[in-house]
């Protein structure tokens, strides 16, 4: 071993020095604890061999500075007077190995220095197994992880939460807020957004965040999507043979099937009035009544709900009512539109179109910049909807390569959506709305309504035919009138 023996009586030095040899170690010598400390650093030593009482730097601040080291596994043995057990309490307590009192019994020496040459064994031997194991645990814990997040992917593929891609502040922020909220299954949540900013995925986020409700089942009803007439049992299941229609064993409701779960009812807007009231009362009992029954069904679901209409002008209007808004936005939630959050539009482009390239066999290069320039610039109305199905038709109709501005010439071209602006516009309601006292061009009117109505259904013309009441050939028939008018 290599041993640092520090004590500054030379007569000390030279005795045990020549015992310590004779035992076949390598001895250095320094006569005070700065010497000691220096030869420490600059020779490469086994065992420290320290006096405690030394003029300048005593042996416990030496014994002090070297167990500072990181990664220092020397073992230090002092040396104390007789009578000095007080500092020899302290020396085990900065770490020492053991301590030998003075005059020195070299035969109680010889013995210390093998217990430490055998324990330094033990515990060279401990920390390559420690590192071996930790190197093994690394990798298995490296597989896993990868195993796991693959397995994640698939499920947030199978549950439709892969669409969910986050890159500007703005959606920082709403994740943020859908996780706090899905902490917490008693706070109603309300989630406001333009159509196509995302809506459905952060509730689902809201849901599937948390991994106890991973398993248990989300429920989502659009509410835009059902006739008035059938809203009632939909909701809260009917008994048998309760209305004309019924079925003879009766049937739960969405309530029901997501008790224990979630339930989301996507454009909460269009509920009617007078299911309204009954709805708030569910929510505050958390007790539903079948149609045609009369026991009360007990049902626990956390409440999330989403509309693309101003609540807020609804509840003025009384086309919603006020408690139920309260109720609903215990929790609030507001998607920005796409055009509001800019740093969102070339990530999700190219993420979308790199996937459909993929999918078809292709191989996408870039945008060209006049190209990421429009991209920035268009309005998206549709949000991340409309760019991910204009990804898909780009993917479609364009060959391998680099995408440039000639490309997307079909958005401007064949979109329905150039002329609605980024401000919030007024909306015109059934009876709630004036004429201006200058005149007004009807024709004008007509067409800006029927732009934005195209926009509103994502350019489907048969669902545009139903939302403006009119039959899908008359509206054929005004849009081709409209082309030959602008084309005139």
């Amino acid at each position: 071993m290599n041993i640092l023996l520090v004590d500054d009586e030379p007569d000390v030095r030279k005795s045990l020095s020549r015992f310590l040899e004779k035992l076949g170690h390598n001895i250095f010598c320094s006569g005070d604890g700065m010497a000691g400390l220096k030869d420490f650093h600059e020779k490469k030593v086994d065992l420290l061999i320290t006096d405690i009482r030394m003029p300048g730097m005593n042996g416990l601040e030496l014994l002090r500075r070297i167990k500072l080291i990181e990664g220092s596994p020397v073992d230090v043995i002092v040396i104390t007077g007789h009578g000095d057990m007080d500092n020899a309490i302290t020396a085990l307590k900065y770490g020492a190995f053991d301590y030998l009192q003075k005059p020195i019994n070299v035969r109680e020496l010889a013995i210390t220095i093998e217990r430490s040459r055998e324990y330094a064994v033990l515990r060279t031997k401990y920390l390559r197994l420690k590192n071996e194991f930790d190197e093994r645990l690394e990798s298995e814990t490296r597989a896993i992880r990868g195993e796991a997040q693959e397995l994640r992917k698939a499920y947030l593929k199978e549950i439709g939460l892969d669409e969910l891609c986050v890159y500007s502040d703005a959606m920082n922020q709403v994740v943020r807020q859908a996780e706090m909220y899905s902490t917490d299954r008693s706070v109603s949540v309300l989630i406001e957004g333009e159509t196509g900013t995302g809506k459905d995925l952060i509730a689902r986020y809201i849901h599937h965040f948390s991994q106890e409700n991973s398993l248990l089942p989300f429920v989502a009803i659009n509410c835009g999507a059902v006739a008035h007439e059938l809203f009632e049992s939909e909701l809260f299941g009917h008994e048998p043979g309760a209305f004309t229609g019924a079925t003879r064993s009766g049937r739960a409701g969405k309530f029901e099937a997501a008790s224990g779960g979630t339930i989301f009812l996507d454009e909460i807007g269009e509920l009617p009035l007078s299911l309204q009231v009954k709805l708030l009362r569910v929510i505050e009992d958390k007790k539903v009544c079948r149609v045609g029954g009369v026991n009360e069904i007990p049902v626990d679901v956390h409440f999330l709900c989403a509309t693309n209409k101003n609540l807020g002008q609804a509840v003025s209007e009384k086309r919603f009512r006020l408690d139920l808004y309260y109720r609903i936005s215990m929790g609030h939630i507001h998607i920005p539109p796409l055009r509001e959050r800019k740093d969102d539009i070339l990530p999700l482009a190219h993420r979308f179109i790199s996937r459909m390239y993929t999918r078809k066999g292709k191989r996408f290069d870039r945008f060209s910049k006049s190209a990421e320039k429009f991209l920035n610039e268009f309005p998206w109305p549709g949000n991340v909807r409309q760019l991910k199905n204009a990804m898909e038709h780009l993917a479609l109709m364009k060959a391998e390569g680099r995408v440039d501005m000639k490309d997307l010439s079909f958005l401007r071209d064949l979109s329905p959506f150039e002329e609605i602006p980024l401000s919030r516009p007024f909306v015109l309601g059934r009876d709630h709305f004036e004429l201006p006292a200058e005149g007004l061009d009807l024709e004008a009117l007509n067409e800006r309504v029927i732009r934005q109505a195209l926009g509103k259904k994502e350019g489907n013309q048969t669902r545009t035919a139903e939302y403006l009441g009119l039959s899908r050939r008359t509206l054929q028939g005004r849009l081709n009138r409209m082309k030959t008018m602008k084309e005139g």
